[in-house]
């Protein structure tokens, strides 16, 4: 069996599989430090856009097969593709999970501070 991105995973990181069908492209936002690793099939990636003194630069697309991967130096947005001429591609996507625990914390605090204004400041026995 194929040992995997998700195999050495901490337990502050979130796993996200994904399948893309022949085809089928994906665009979806990560921040610095994702890894992606090919499960299956193959997959076309162009990370997300650089700054080259003032302008922002797209990368060119790097094709992954099965087994591979890699980790994101910088967030943005990720664009995934199926390979011309593959079948369904399988992959994981291990998100550092510290941001998602910050936006725990402050859909909480935003949550109690509602209720509070609900209440005219007061808090609720």
């Amino acid at each position: 069996m194929m040992k995997t991105i998700a195999d050495s995973a901490s337990d502050a990181a979130l796993v996200r599989p994904l399948r893309l069908a022949p085809g089928q492209a994906l665009h979806l936002p990560v921040r610095p430090g994702t890894g992606l690793q090919v499960t299956a099939g193959a997959l076309r990636v162009r990370t997300p856009m650089r700054w080259l003194a003032d302008a922002a630069r797209a990368q060119p697309f790097q094709c992954l097969g099965e087994g591979e991967g890699l980790c994101l130096e910088d967030g943005g947005w990720l664009a995934l593709e199926v390979a011309a001429g593959q079948g369904e591609a399988r992959l994981l996507l291990l998100e550092p999970a510290q941001p998602l625990l910050w936006l725990w914390r402050r859909l909480r605090a935003l949550a109690l501070w509602v209720s509070r204004a609900g209440t005219g400041g007061r808090q609720r026995a």
